[in-house]
């Protein structure tokens, strides 16, 4: 029964991991035309898919404990026990839930570079709305402070 259960576990992972896989190319999309509201919505709809993914994981690990007696058995170790079929379809899922993990981390990577190359847009930007902080000038009397040495920067320029 728990080798039944650590399949059924493994197939709702993989079908989880596809679901997220889909939502983070959408995702890619959404960064390119900069949707704010719309990465807002998907930002809330992957932390339910991760919640979920989390559940089957703990899933997982409870069937795999059950069938190997070891906290953290590998799948080599599960494989050992199960019968014929049952390997197979284990390591069917396997193989396809690695395949699943690397597309979604080459996904993650693109839209963590879409992101810092926005962030970068964002700081240049900003950098050429705010003024230039004047360089401090010396004085004539060393005891005497410019004033306008210790000026903040700010967003205006107030002057203008």
């Amino acid at each position: 029964m728990s080798s039944q259960t650590l399949i059924e576990a493994m197939e709702t992972l993989l079908d989880l991991h596809q679901q997220l896989l889909a939502m983070t190319i959408e995702k890619t999309e959404v960064l390119q035309k900069n949707d704010i509201e719309t990465l807002s919505k998907m930002i809330r709809e992957e932390q339910k898919v991760l919640t979920a993914i989390q559940v089957a994981e703990q899933k997982r690990e409870k069937a795999s404990l059950l069938i190997t007696n070891q906290k953290e058995a590998t799948v080599s170790d599960i494989l050992k026990e199960l019968e014929d079929a049952q390997q197979e379809r284990l390591s069917e899922l396997q193989i396809a839930l690695i395949q699943v993990l690397g597309e979604l981390q080459e996904a993650n990577a693109l839209n963590q570079q879409l992101l810092q190359y926005s962030l970068q847009f964002v700081n240049m930007n900003l950098d050429l709305l705010t003024p230039e902080q004047e360089l401090p000038n010396y004085t004539k009397e060393q005891g005497t402070i410019n004033p306008y040495s210790e000026q903040k920067r700010s967003m205006f320029d107030s002057q203008a």
